[in-house]
């Protein structure tokens, strides 16, 4: 479970606390959901910005999957055009060819021995994006032909990129 999705967990589970607050717990009846309440929301108040503007940098990128604001952001700096918070930024290893030799020898193994149609569509897919029409047209295949030549080759890299 990831972390978002166990603090979401713990938001349902103080929402149900607070509207039974009297609930007492399973395995201790002396103990009612009171203490296990504030538990929780102390936790989960560890996660509150302290800042207006920590939030809604937060709230415009949690989807993001290339920005992560800190999340002890706990100062920002104001200009003239707005706030500036601290964050995080994705770069992936291979786009600044971080990629591990053994690896990259693998892959062009792998588009090497790719039979030529096959290793055609994928290029024409992947280096020149085409779309799956234009790649059958220039081949004069169908675009049934051109999916099951795509599907060939990534099964055939993952195969040699697990040293299979």
């Amino acid at each position: 479970m990831s972390d978002h999705d166990a603090r979401a967990l713990l938001r349902e589970a103080l929402d149900f606390f607070n509207d039974h607050p009297r609930f007492s717990l399973r395995r201790d009846r002396s103990r009612n959901s009171y203490e296990l309440a504030s538990r929780i929301d102390a936790l989960l108040a560890r996660d509150k910005p302290a800042l207006a503007v920590v939030a809604a940098a937060r709230e415009r990128w949690e989807t993001a999957n290339l920005l992560r604001v800190d999340a002890n952001a706990l100062a920002v700096e104001h200009d003239e055009d707005g706030y500036w918070v601290r964050a995080w930024v994705r770069v992936s290893s291979a786009s600044i060819g971080d990629t591990p030799a053994l690896q990259a020898e693998r892959y062009a193994r792998a588009i090497a021995a790719l039979p030529e149609t096959t290793r055609d569509v994928l290029l024409g897919h992947q280096r020149d994006r085409q779309d799956l029409s234009a790649i059958a047209s220039r081949l004069g295949i169908n675009t049934r032909d051109v999916e099951q030549h795509l599907a060939d080759a990534i099964l055939a890299i993952g195969r040699a990129l697990d040293g299979a």
